[in-house]
């Protein structure tokens, strides 16, 4: 799917109250990724991580940790998670993923896990 980081997280954020912000970006630390963090507006949860690397875009979301085995396993847009316990957060290829909706409906799912 092709989509910017922008739209990606105008996206994620559409109909949900929520905050963006930058928490792991220091200036002048070695890390050259900028992590977008997808916020609950008034809890300050997090519930997406957006950053590209290498040239790609990744999301990482929460999900059911009953569920990640068999997503991982049978999906190939869907990652264990690179910056999260990995029993808990999925991440996804975005350039991989077959649609919007199959992106909306696990942003939605991570969006009422960590609520």
């Amino acid at each position: 799917m092709k989509i910017t980081k922008e739209e990606l997280i105008n996206l994620s954020s559409h109909d949900k109250s929520v905050s963006v912000d930058r928490p792991f970006n220091k200036p002048g630390h070695r890390n050259r990724i900028i992590f977008d963090a997808l916020r609950h507006q008034e809890s300050k949860k997090i519930f997406g991580l957006v950053y590209e690397k290498d040239d790609a875009l990744y999301i990482d979301l929460k999900c059911d940790s009953r569920n990640i085995d068999e997503l991982v396993s049978t999906f190939p847009y869907i990652l264990t998670g690179q910056h999260f316990t990995k029993q808990h957060w999925i991440t996804l290829d975005i350039q991989q993923l077959p649609s919007k909706d199959e992106l909306i409906k696990l942003v939605d799912a991570s969006y009422h896990l960590t609520d």
